[in-house]
């Protein structure tokens, strides 16, 4: 019985590694084609990740370092809220969350990495498994608690849903939603029996400023008056330059995007906003500046997070601010 165990894992191996020296000698004359312009993707569609030590340096026995560097697997933090969206949803993972990339045995790494191609969907499908919700954002760019998917087949959909959206290899995709069926309900029912709290939803990992109002109870009474201001309760001023006919005032807006002086990863700052009572809260628009060009244009509430300039970096046209 072991021979035949051996013999079959032994084909397995095999095969693959001649089907990795056939598509390494398709690589070699296809180099240029796989790495032209059009298919690269926009960085700012990545997550800002930081990697978390794994911690081999500090054990003390060269047993618990060959432990670690077998068995722990490298976890990384989320460094800026990451916004993904899909089907009409903008799925919102808050700053500081950690996670450990998809799930994949070790033996399997040099096929595909966790940190690979599942990257995105497993990110989001692990927040999902981890509270059973996830945040979203709403038509004013702010972060709220969505619990529409409820169940284990319900992330693990999504994952696939997502997947296919990313890297458009269905059938990676298709088998890692049939792993997880198979191997993933450890790993959900842990984090249910845990039943953890979801976390106050953060921008990035050094703004402790809190996007929900339902949090705002949590705030100490001699701290109230701060964290208004940092909520945006009460409104910055921004004038316009000199030789303006009409003087005119900016306000921030409530989340941190919206706040006078706020900076996305393309240095486009915003500068306030004067239709902040709009009735169709859609209308409300922001004026922005880039630090590249200095340009000053219009841009929507929900898009400032990732909003390029329209001048010289081919973002979208300015909308009326």
């Amino acid at each position: 019985m072991l021979d035949l165990v051996i013999g079959f894992l032994g084909t397995i191996v095999t095969g693959l590694f001649v089907i990795y020296l056939v598509l390494f000698v398709l690589l070699q004359g296809k180099k240029k084609e796989l790495s032209s312009p059009n298919t690269l993707i926009d960085m700012d569609k990545m997550p800002v990740l930081r990697p978390i030590p794994i911690s081999t340096a500090n054990q003390k026995s060269f047993l618990n370092k060959i432990l670690v560097f077998v068995f722990h697997v490298r976890r990384w933090r989320v460094e800026q809220a990451f916004i993904y969206e899909y089907k009409g949803k903008q799925y919102a993972v808050h700053a500081g969350f950690e996670f450990d990339g998809a799930s994949i045995p070790k033996p399997l790494w040099a096929l595909l990495s966790p940190v690979g191609l599942l990257l995105i969907p497993g990110l989001i499908h692990d927040y999902g498994y981890r509270y059973n919700g996830i945040y979203i954002l709403d038509e004013h760019g702010e972060a709220v608690w969505d619990e529409t998917i409820s169940t284990q087949s319900g992330w693990d959909e999504l994952l696939k849903g997502i997947g296919n959206d990313v890297n458009k290899i269905q059938i990676l995709n298709e088998l890692a939603k049939f792993g997880l069926a198979l191997g993933g309900g450890a790993a959900w029912n842990k984090w249910r029996d845990k039943n953890e709290d979801r976390v106050a939803f953060m921008w990035s990992v050094d703004d402790k400023k809190q996007t929900s109002n339902q949090y705002q109870e949590n705030v100490p009474d001699a701290n109230i008056a701060d964290a208004n201001i940092a909520e945006g309760n009460v409104a910055e001023i921004a004038k316009t330059p000199e030789g303006d006919a009409e003087e005119k005032t900016f306000a921030s807006g409530t989340t941190k995007t919206t706040q006078i002086g706020y900076e996305n990863s393309n240095n486009q700052k915003v500068l306030g906003s004067r239709n902040l009572d709009a009735t169709d809260k859609k209308n409300v628009t922001f004026k922005i500046s880039c630090g590249h060009c200095n340009e000053e244009y219009g841009a929507k509430t929900s898009e400032i997070h990732r909003r390029k300039c329209p001048v010289c970096q081919e973002g979208k046209p300015s909308v009326n601010w």
